[in-house]
């Protein structure tokens, strides 16, 4: 699945407003204890971030796993695989248990990465598709695309690490 910037854009300041005055079971600040309602918002990001964020490791880590191995070199076959293992850890992000924070610092530029990933599969696929293509005519395409997700790939672990 793929959004568009001003899509992504928009629903992530959705899910800020409406999870403005909420805690993390839905219930409002006032309703919570006083030891968690007197932390400080800054405070409270940082606690709730890691707990928040986790669940964006095994994407962000799969995808580092498979840019690792492309580095080494990939059949199509093996990188289709590599790919279909990613799009099963991103099926399972359930992005509503995310923070907002997390969302655009880390789940943005993974999904972009991701994204990239997919296209060069797609490339890859489509010119094996064809019998006039010769796989080196798309393989700068292919390195321009793995080079863009790595670089999408190392901003979304860098956010992660901070969160």
């Amino acid at each position: 699945m793929r959004l568009s910037a001003a899509m992504t854009v928009g629903i992530v300041l959705s899910l800020a407003l409406v999870l403005d005055g909420c805690g993390e079971d839905g219930s409002s600040a006032a309703g919570e204890p006083a030891s968690v309602a007197s932390t400080s918002p800054a405070a409270a990001s940082k606690q709730a971030a890691p707990r928040v964020c986790h669940q964006l490791r095994g994407f962000i880590g799969s995808m580092a796993v498979m840019r690792d191995k492309l580095a080494r070199g990939l059949s199509y076959d093996d990188y289709l695989h590599e790919v279909q293992g990613v799009r099963a850890l991103y099926r399972n992000i359930e992005a509503d248990k995310l923070s907002v924070g997390c969302l655009l610092t880390s789940g943005g530029p993974a999904e972009r990465a991701f994204n990239f990933y997919i296209d060069a599969a797609n490339a890859w696929g489509d010119c094996l598709a064809t019998v006039s293509c010769d796989t080196r005519s798309i393989e700068s395409e292919l390195q321009r695309k793995w080079a863009l997700a790595a670089q999408r790939l190392t901003v979304a672990q860098r956010e992660l690490r901070r969160a």
